[in-house]
């Protein structure tokens, strides 16, 4: 198989190089008008780059599959818009156009600062998105963040990715847990400022985009329309003059800088990042060749693209375009496929709904409305209800991809322009559901009276198809693959994908054993949380083992008399959006909050931690507050936290207690008088959640056989 081409537009030091060849492609064609930009990376990649865009022949660039260009922002000189060439003209996304024009490549991919979407009153975004679609791309964007791909940055930019034939799909990039800037730092001897040169915060909290602004250079700071006592909050000191700690993240490096800009605070005492440190929390490897001035240096990584980012996008646009995951065509399979039977198109989507199931999508990944995804989980979740649905609905979606000309509606061959559904049914159809153990009739879903009519299945079809909203699903899919047959495909696949999960789901039966003790117990679980899971969702299982703990003692333990036990949010939902005080809330009789947890897995509790918390709970007369991790509280943190909690208990009166969780598990089951009640609790709570996946439920299987 030959590797996927891409041309460096704009290219800098080579940033989208960098990320895409990781992923095996290759460079065939890269313009920087830049001369130290140009140096740097032909050290680093052996070519140099072509120069000045304007002066490229598009004619001379060689074919390729995506196109990358970091792009200027430009405003644009024509009012309105839909005019193509003549909006943009005079600019430099005038030259990226014209090479999509002449080459046509596959995916067109673009970044750009964050500003572009205000650029001009929104006009110039509005105006790239529309010159790529009047070239037939279908354009989707958005605001990343570095910080979600692995790097200590706070750095947010617009993505936008233009593709031939079908979307982009946004929601299958895969984020990463936020890291921090101390493990990023170089361990050299560094200058630092003299203590009588900044002043430092006592009371710092980590804000939303994780960083954490810990004091300022002792210079001048702006003084009109500050309010009195708040001198020291950050917005009052210029950007040069902030200093950041490095158990947060880092501002975003800034182009057209020279000299290092923010100040950073470690364990010694406050000093610039260093430029190796800036490569590093950009994603370019410490073996990246840095060729010219330090002033240089730092222009040159201020205007580059962080490489985990876009690695990430690549990824997914290899996945989605490229592979088996999502191929650019009319069906959501080749385009040059001619599948010689029913069987063979129902064979392809099931083994790529199975690719589905093992790669962490949901259900959002698919590109649909959610009011559509919605109708095909209802045909789903009641398929063993209504088997004859399913049939038809399937038969109806497979003969559509076979034969996108056939009105599917239309489902007998008396029909005007009609076919004969129950033949393929019944050939091809039912025996698939059959072998793959999906619900199915006898023979035919055609046999069931409400669907056996001579009527064709559009919206006003009289058939008394139960329960309604089934029929409503039932009738309105087949309106939409009728409307838009490049989507039949991806309908076929949601359904199947969703068929495979409730079949997953009821095919495994958690084991309860009852004679485990306590050690024993505490064993499984370790296990269970930290199994390398292939799938998300492992960072629920401390939590739900937690609240089992709970669901046992509440009617044991005196101090829970009178007491009640709320049910357990969804993971996905912030606190802040639901109203509790933490994952797990209990309450008195007067539905006052009485105690409350906050479960961390693999994030360690820190003092940011401990204040985040105590801004939730407040305002609530809490007696008890545990803040509980499995992951170790760090040496550095255990002096400040024990000063928070003295604070808090001082300021409010609750105990916070900040502990293990699998510390706090031993504890509560020595309490219980049959911890055996816990295991059939967690076990209860495991088959319900729906925030797992099959993998974590087969786990459990897997380690309670092996122990």
């Amino acid at each position: 198989m030959r590797k996927i081409r891409f041309i460096d537009l704009f290219a800098g030091i080579g940033g989208f190089r960098l990320a895409l060849e990781s992923l095996g492609m290759e460079c065939v064609f890269s313009s920087e008008v830049n001369k130290y930009c140009g140096d740097t990376y032909f050290a680093n990649y052996g070519e140099l780059p072509h120069g000045d865009i304007t002066l490229i022949d598009e004619r001379q660039i060689p074919d390729h599959d995506i196109l990358c260009a970091g792009f200027p922002c430009q405003p644009f000189s024509i009012s309105g818009h839909k005019k193509g060439f003549e909006d943009i003209r005079g600019t430099l996304f005038f030259d990226v156009v014209r090479i999509v024009l002449e080459r046509k490549p596959s995916v067109v991919l673009l970044e750009n600062v964050k500003h572009l979407k205000h650029h001009d009153g929104g006009r110039t975004l509005r105006i790239i998105i529309d010159s790529l679609e009047n070239l037939g791309y279908q354009v989707e964007w958005k605001v990343l963040n570095a910080k979600d791909f692995g790097v200590p940055q706070n750095r947010e930019r617009i993505i936008l990715v233009g593709t031939l034939n079908q979307k982009f799909t946004f929601e299958e990039l895969e984020f990463q847990q936020e890291v921090i800037l101390r493990d990023y730092l170089d361990i050299d001897d560094h200058v630092y400022l003299d203590t009588s040169e900044y002043t430092l915060l006592e009371d710092t909290k980590r804000q939303k985009s994780g960083l954490i602004f810990a004091g300022y250079r002792n210079g001048r700071i702006r003084k009109a329309g500050v309010r009195p006592n708040t001198e020291h909050l950050s917005r009052v000191h210029k950007q040069p003059n902030r200093i950041y700690s490095i158990d947060g993240t880092h501002p975003t490096l800034p182009s057209q800088e020279s000299s290092g800009r923010f100040f950073i605070l470690d364990d010694i005492g406050v000093r610039k990042l260093t430029i190796g440190e800036c490569y590093r929390i950009m994603g370019f490897p410490d073996e990246f060749k840095r060729v010219v001035s330090l002033g240089e240096q730092y222009k040159q990584i201020g205007n580059s693209v962080c490489v985990p980012m876009v690695r990430e996008i690549a990824r997914a646009i290899k996945k989605q375009f490229f592979e088996g995951g999502r191929k650019t065509n009319s069906m959501d399979g080749d385009i040059s496929m001619a599948y010689e039977n029913q069987r063979e198109v129902l064979d392809h989507f099931y083994a790529l709904s199975l690719e589905d199931t093992r790669d962490k999508r949901n259900d959002e990944n698919c590109g649909l409305s959610v009011d559509l995804i919605n109708k095909v989980s209802v045909i789903a979740e009641k398929s063993e209800k209504a088997k004859g649905v399913l049939a038809v609905i399937v038969t109806s979606l497979v003969q559509k991809i076979y034969d996108s000309s056939q009105d599917v509606r239309y489902h007998q061959e008396n029909m005007k322009g009609g076919y004969s559904g129950r033949g393929v049914d019944t050939k091809f159809i039912t025996p698939f559901m059959k072998d793959n153990k999906f619900p199915h009739m006898s023979e035919s879903g055609w046999l069931t009276r409400s669907l056996e009519q001579n009527l064709p299945y559009t919206l006003d079809y009289p058939g008394k198809i139960n329960p309604g909203d089934v029929k409503k699903s039932f009738l309105d899919i087949l309106d939409f693959v009728h409307e838009d047959p490049a989507k039949a495909g991806v309908v076929l696949r949601l359904l199947l994908f969703k068929l495979i999960k409730l079949r997953d789901l009821k095919s495994i039966q958690l084991v309860k054993p009852t004679t485990l003790q306590i050690a024993d117990i505490i064993e499984i679980l370790h296990r269970h949380f930290f199994f390398g899971y292939t799938s998300r969702g492992a960072s629920r299982l401390p939590s739900l083992a937690i609240y089992s703990a709970y669901q046992c003692i509440i009617s044991e333990v005196k101090r829970y008399d009178g007491k009640k036990l709320m049910s357990l949010e969804e993971h996905t939902a912030a606190d802040s959006q639901s109203g509790r005080v933490g994952d797990i809330e209990v309450q008195d009789s007067d539905n006052r909050v009485f105690e409350g947890v906050e479960i961390k897995h693999n994030i360690s509790i820190s003092p940011s931690l401990i204040r985040d918390a105590y801004e939730k709970f407040s305002i609530h007369p809490v007696d008890r507050y545990y803040l509980l991790s499995t992951a170790n509280v760090k040496e550095a943190d255990k002096e400040e936290i024990e000063a928070e909690l003295n604070r808090i208990k001082n300021q409010h009166g609750c105990q916070v207690i900040v502990n293990g969780v699998e510390d706090t598990l031993k504890y509560y089951l020595r309490l219980m008088q049959e911890p055996s009640r816990f295991v059939e609790a967690y076990v209860t709570n495991l088959e319900n959640d729906r925030t797992l996946k099959f993998e974590h439920k087969f786990i459990w299987n897997k380690l309670i056989g092996e122990l």
